[in-house]
């Protein structure tokens, strides 16, 4: 019958480490540990291993971004055809209403506000000559101000309409506000500007990243005030 020292050679030799006298090594290694020390040091490591656990399920859940800014729906007011301003009554900074009439050209009927809301831009006045479509005036509909966030296309098919958002405004520190995704554009935030076909002919192309535009309507129970412009950081709840 073959000795079963001959099976395990290592069986006797205090120089081979097994896996045993691993174990051994590392709990007498913890009773070392005075338990002042032990027990909170357990705890600390629990709580660390809690928090990054929490942190990796919230980023799973969550999808983040500073690329944002406080908008709001603009509508621009062009003159009518060629010639003077006989009457132009607002100024920046104006409020308005729908239909009431803001200033009017020679010959022609009145200029007309085309909804409600705050003239954010008036660079004319009386007795200026201007052409047809000039822009006489911008105006903002300020009732319904949303937070206007540029999502990349790689990870727009993660946004949807209805998910809830956390906003954080810049001018407002650490104050939140909460909001919607209630809309998606159909279109990248550059197609119109850069021609509906702008296709590369040489050849050779360079994929550049492309943005969509996403509307986040946000909650100000406080009316507090915004400007246009204004940064934000958004985090957009997935589920």
């Amino acid at each position: 019958m073959e000795n079963n020292e001959n099976k395990n050679p290592d069986a006797k030799n205090p120089d081979v480490k097994t896996p045993g006298k691993k174990r051994i090594k590392l709990r007498r290694l913890l009773l070392k540990i005075p338990k002042k020390v032990f027990y909170p040091l357990v705890s600390a490591i629990a709580v660390a291993l809690c928090i990054a656990i929490m942190f990796a399920v919230s980023s799973a859940n969550t999808f983040s971004t500073d690329n944002a800014k406080v908008t709001a729906k603009m509508y621009t007011v062009n003159a009518i055809s060629s010639g003077k301003l006989l009457e132009w009554n607002v100024a920046t900074g104006d409020m308005v209403s729908q239909g009431e009439m803001l200033g009017r050209q020679e010959v022609l009927p009145g200029i007309f506000s085309p909804a409600d809301g705050t003239v954010v831009k008036s660079d004319y006045s009386v007795g200026q000559s201007v052409t047809p479509q000039t822009t006489l005036a911008v105006i903002a509909d300020t009732d319904n101000m949303y937070i206007g966030v540029n999502i990349e296309e790689t990870d727009i098919m993660k946004i949807a309409v209805g998910q809830k958002v956390d906003v954080k405004i810049d001018a407002y520190g650490n104050r939140k506000f909460s909001g919607t995704v209630s809309e998606i554009d159909s279109a990248t935030q550059t197609y119109f500007s850069s021609g509906l076909s702008s296709f590369s002919t040489s050849g050779t192309y360079t994929k550049v990243t492309q943005l969509i535009p996403v509307k986040v309507t946000i909650e100000n129970p406080d009316k507090l005030p915004m400007v246009f412009g204004m940064n934000c950081d958004v985090k957009i709840h997935l589920n």
